[in-house]
């Protein structure tokens, strides 16, 4: 969901400004040095009276320099015409100013932001702070930082509910838990949920990230965990992937087939995002979820299980079973 187009990567556009300027050096320098050194050579001929060769010397020099003064934009133009895309080569080229640069570098930043408050970690939060530290002042840097000062603060309350939950005895019972509480729940105590707790672990995730990003209804991620994990009770080790997600996304590790996670909001996040990224495929899905029809949505899973005809209907009745649409908004 968060891959850049290569004419907005900070790091190439870097590159390319050098490269730019190396090649407009020689545009100008290399014609100059002919012109000049052909020049030379004509009023030299000139005075020893052999100017003939002199004159065709100089010719032949000045073709060369407008040679090499157009090749490049040539070259450039006919690129642009067999890209078939709307970032050609130019565009990229045009792009690789200071400002270009520093623009990209301002919605990397954004990009590495979103990140962090998305799966509030550690490692999200250090990234992007340093892109974000890199910027020069500006009021979008501040507002960047604030950002992150709230995800920090969010790391710190994790840390905190982790300390509670790992000095308590049991799983609150009530059903409702925060962000905080889901990220800091362990696999352990996951497993050790009865079925209509495990429903409402699920449901609270689930609920957290339709609310932020839409897509996926609440009660189909409730039944698909329900179904892939049986109530939690079966999912690989240190992956949190209750969801059997395999392919999805493709910069995570895997443990086994599945993808591993570090946490179960992650887990539940990536679930949704997946919808997005194969969008072209679960288009009707995304379409009957955005209804609020659940039943209709899960018509169009059968891909998710690599095409079985039953994967849908088990998933209708699992959302009949346990009225799981109470929890779609």
């Amino acid at each position: 969901m968060f891959l850049l187009d290569i004419c907005d990567d900070s790091a190439i556009l870097t590159n390319l400004r050098i490269v730019k300027i190396i090649i407009n050096a020689i545009k100008v320098v290399v014609p100059l040095l002919l012109i000049v050194s052909a020049t030379m050579t004509f009023v030299k001929a000139t005075k020893d009276g052999s100017n003939s060769k002199a004159f065709n010397e100089l010719i032949i020099k000045c073709v060369a320099a407008m040679a090499i003064f157009f090749i490049p934009t040539f070259v450039f133009m006919i690129a642009d015409e067999t890209a078939g895309n709307s970032k050609t080569v130019m565009s990229c080229f045009n792009k690789a100013t200071i400002e270009g640069i520093k623009a990209a570098k301002v919605e990397e930043a954004k990009l590495k932001v979103i990140n962090a408050k998305n799966l509030v970690n550690e490692g999200a939060y250090t990234a992007a702070a340093s892109l974000v530290n890199d910027l020069d002042d500006s009021s979008e840097k501040q507002s960047m930082l604030k950002d992150l000062d709230g995800v920090k603060s969010e790391i710190e309350e994790v840390k905190r509910k982790k300390a509670e939950m790992e000095s308590s005895t049991g799983i609150s019972k009530s059903g409702k838990y925060t962000k905080a509480e889901i990220i800091a729940m362990s696999e352990e105590q996951v497993r050790a949920m009865n079925n209509q707790e495990f429903i409402e672990f699920i449901a609270s995730a689930a609920q957290i990230v339709y609310s932020e990003y839409g897509g996926c209804l609440p009660s189909i991620t409730i039944a698909q965990a329900i179904l892939e994990s049986g109530y939690g009770d079966h999912f690989e080790t240190t992956s949190h992937n209750v969801y059997g997600l395999i392919g999805y996304p493709g910069d995570h590790p895997k443990v086994s087939k599945l993808r591993k996670f570090d946490n179960f909001y992650e887990a539940t996040y990536y679930h949704t995002q997946y919808f997005y990224a194969y969008s072209n495929v679960y288009g009707n899905f995304l379409n009957n979820c955005a209804a609020k029809n659940a039943l209709g949505a899960a018509t169009s899973l059968s891909a998710y299980a690599g095409g079985s005809q039953s994967y849908p209907g088990t998933i209708q009745t699992l959302i009949n079973q346990y009225n799981l649409t109470q929890y779609d908004f």
